[in-house]
């Protein structure tokens, strides 16, 4: 008996991008077998009666290549098989291991990756790529396109637009680097072929050794902020308060300063990890710091995962979407009624509450704390490189040159 080889759409399977995976359905002798592609459709775009995706979708002549290539070649082996054993069965079909490349277009592959990190509650590596994604989109003009057109001169002519758009080559760097990583995620997957490698000559180095101007305040000046006068409960109140504490607590991120729990804060200690490097900080309590834990006590809820801070509420944000909309909502709140803290007090720098962190590290500097425990804190290529010169000190000594911030 003949064979029949169709393709067709398993829309009994949704998949997490919301389309269901096409397979090649081989049938003979009333057995059916079936074939892997590694194409998944969206079922309003997928024609039953051809076996192809509908002329509408935006990969149409690359899947229903695909799909077509794939006939062929089992088409061809059924009538090997065929000439040498007519009472053959499917299971000499060598062609059912075979999985096709997967023509995916490059902004498309984006959304499917941001959906991922977003339903994993990394919401910030999930803006990152949003942002990176954004770029490549208005750079090709809000069209999509193939990863086979990416290639040197693509990049070339990607870079070159960022720079006449007077871009930072900070955030040049992580575009591009955002970029490179999402290639590596597509290779992985094999969306493309394992020799795909569009940035093995392109040079981040020149990226790497631009130095960004530090913003930071003299000791004079953050001693100017502890003095400023603000009334209980206002939003200049609470700037003053969170900026101080990030530079009282070894300029801890806002983040993480505004996920500070009950639990966290131990015998004049406070221990958590960080959000960004999943590293464990143990950091002591000066007395200013603790001082403004004690304005906010009454305000924390008593359990032990209430938060310090009146920044989130345990019983309103819950998912990480939540959470992390309402830090950054919080954080631009804070950092405008920090602008105005500076203006009143005469202060040149831009103020935000990054700038505590930066602080707190070249105040120790001037002081004259060991470069060795500081390694300048902001000054290190990579922050765990910071880290590892900290790390290899204890918390007596760490806790000794924390002194040296405060007057």
């Amino acid at each position: 008996m003949k064979a029949t080889v169709n393709a067709v759409l398993f829309k009994s399977k949704v998949l997490r991008n919301g389309e269901s995976p096409v397979m090649i359905r081989v049938t003979r002798n009333r057995q059916s077998r079936y074939i892997t592609l590694g194409i998944t459709c969206p079922a309003d775009l997928w024609d039953q009666a051809k076996g192809i995706p509908k002329t509408k979708h935006p990969l149409y002549k690359e899947l229903t290549t695909t799909i077509l290539k794939t006939k062929l070649a089992i088409q061809k082996e059924l009538l090997t098989l065929t000439n040498e054993d007519q009472d053959f069965s499917l299971d000499r079909l060598t062609t059912l291991s075979h999985k096709a490349p997967v023509p995916v277009k490059v902004l498309g592959y984006f959304d499917q990756v941001i959906k991922q990190l977003t339903e994993s509650g990394r919401i910030g590596y999930a803006n990152i790529f949003r942002s990176t994604a954004n770029s490549l989109r208005n750079f090709k003009d809000g069209k999509d396109f193939l990863f086979t057109d990416v290639n040197p001169s693509f990049l070339m002519k990607y870079e070159a637009w960022f720079l006449s758009r007077n871009v930072m080559f900070s955030s040049i760097f992580v575009f591009m680097r955002t970029f490179k990583t999402l290639v590596n995620y597509a290779r992985k997957e094999g969306y493309v072929k394992p020799d795909f490698l569009p940035f093995k000559d392109f040079s981040f180095s020149k990226y790497r050794r631009v130095k960004t101007r530090k913003r930071s305040l003299t000791k004079a000046q953050v001693q100017a902020i502890a003095g400023f006068a603000t009334k209980p409960g206002t939003s200049l109140f609470h700037a003053k308060n969170y900026f101080l504490f990030s530079y009282y607590c070894r300029g801890i991120n806002f983040i993480d300063m505004a996920l500070l729990k009950r639990s966290n804060v131990k015998a004049g200690r406070i221990q958590y990890s960080r959000r960004k490097t999943k590293e464990l900080f143990t950091i002591n309590l000066l007395k200013p710091a603790q001082e403004i834990l004690d304005l906010y006590r009454p305000s924390i809820t008593p359990s032990e995962d209430g938060y310090i801070f009146p920044i989130l509420r345990i019983d309103f944000h819950i998912s990480p979407v939540q959470i992390d909309n309402r830090i950054d909502k919080v954080n631009r709140q804070v950092n405008s009624s920090l602008k105005e803290i500076g203006k009143q007090l005469g202060i040149e720098e831009k103020l935000t509450t990054y700038v505590a962190r930066h602080s707190f590290a070249t105040v120790l500097k001037r002081e004259g704390i060991s470069i060795a425990i500081i390694s300048e804190l902001m000054g290190h290529d990579s922050e765990q490189t910071t880290r590892i010169y900290l790390q290899g000190f204890g918390d007596d000594l760490l806790d000794e040159a924390t002194q040296s911030v405060i007057w």
